[in-house]
């Protein structure tokens, strides 16, 4: 009788311990199941992309025809961007989508996985990834320009009638997460931060009758008031980049690097030439100038510290962009690379004239008259 109870015990704590993995498991799966459903978003639109049937590739890619392109990256991929519809393509030119954004006035912003497209005073923006658009969105006022962020994150900076401007930011579901109204100083560049949990911004007030240019960073979890705010100098700024060694601002009088966390100045160069192009980063850090004596423009590299380095002439230049270190030069048939002293590294003769180009991958994607081509560099 003893051994038979304790056999009966021992069913019963065996049952009890399977009963208890049963419950542990169906939890797991209602868990596993519950975070699917709140991130199917996410989940689906890499393999949307996958499952794309994306047809031939090939280039010379021929354009579809419109009144002007903008080409730009889209992660290892690139888009068209015209007047009436965006375009994204594959690395190897077979197109993904072409959606029509019904803007009057498109402008876009991308990264590597999504693009935003606004129309310039107008009041809609929308947000695209690679295989169509993901959601539209509107503000009360007119937009001034956009921004986008590292991942799903969004920034809209419009007019306003009571302040100087609105700063909005939404969230890759278009939900607003952040606005700021700006009381008295016109805003000019936002950048987000590499994590997206900030944002910074340029903005243009006077005192005194002279300008006042100042750069605030905020923390998008806190709309009560900014970070910290910088004074940097008394002209407007042309570009914000943030990159690896600090918050790099171009004024039509300086280049002024600052600390990301703290806003304080880490170091400035005098700007004494009118700025043609700015291109980013990307390993090396470049500024294009007008040559007043002649009919070309100055290339100057910057090293630590905003320390000018070697700088070069470069006639008949159409384009300019740095990538992994070098820079590269499009000027008639002709595109030239260089190394971060600037002296020549290659030079690859093109059959036609190009207007613009992009640097992806070890390729150079050229934009032509009717055509978007690509070279191995």
């Amino acid at each position: 009788m003893e051994e038979r109870n304790n056999i009966n015990l021992f069913r019963k704590k065996r049952a009890r311990k399977k009963l208890i993995t049963r419950l542990v498991i169906l939890a797991l799966i209602l868990l596993v199941v519950v975070l699917i459903v709140v991130n199917w978003k996410k989940i689906i639109a890499p393999l949307k992309d996958i499952a794309l049937d994306v047809g031939q590739g090939g280039f010379p890619v021929e354009l579809p025809g419109s009144t002007g392109y903008v080409l730009d990256e889209l992660g290892e991929n690139f888009y068209l961007l015209t007047d009436t519809y965006l375009y994204t393509y594959t690395s190897e030119g077979a197109m993904v989508a072409n959606i029509q954004h019904g803007f009057q006035n498109a402008v876009s912003a991308a990264n590597e996985k999504r693009v935003l497209v606004y129309d310039k005073n107008g009041k809609e923006f929308k947000f695209f990834s690679r295989t169509g658009e993901e959601y539209t969105g509107s503000v009360e006022d007119t937009i001034v320009f956009g921004s986008i962020g590292n991942d799903e994150r969004s920034a809209i900076v419009t007019t306003s009638t009571r302040y100087s401007n609105y700063l909005y930011v939404f969230n890759g579901e278009g939900k607003q997460i952040f606005r700021w109204a700006s009381p008295d100083l016109k805003l000019m560049q936002a950048e987000f931060s590499e994590d997206d949990k900030s944002i910074y911004v340029s903005a243009l007030g006077s005192s005194g009758g002279s300008l006042q240019l100042y750069v605030l960073r905020f923390d998008l979890d806190n709309a009560e008031s900014h970070i910290w705010q910088t004074f940097i100098g008394t002209d407007i700024s042309y570009s914000m980049e943030c990159s690896e060694d600090g918050l790099f601002v171009v004024t039509g009088s300086d280049g002024v690097l600052l600390d990301k966390e703290t806003g304080s100045i880490l170091a400035t160069t005098a700007i004494n030439r009118s700025i043609t192009s700015i291109p980013a980063t990307n390993g090396l850090r470049a500024l294009v100038f007008a040559d007043t004596g002649s009919s070309g423009d100055i290339i100057t590299v910057y090293g630590e510290g905003l320390v000018a380095g070697e700088s070069i002439l470069v006639d008949n230049l159409t384009a300019f962009c740095t990538d992994d270190g070098k820079c590269y030069v499009l000027s008639g048939p002709q595109l030239i690379a260089y190394d971060d002293t600037l002296t020549q590294i290659n030079s690859y003769e093109l059959d036609d004239v190009f207007s613009d180009m992009i640097i992806i991958g070890g390729h150079a994607y050229l934009l032509g008259y009717n055509e978007v081509q690509r070279i191995a560099l």
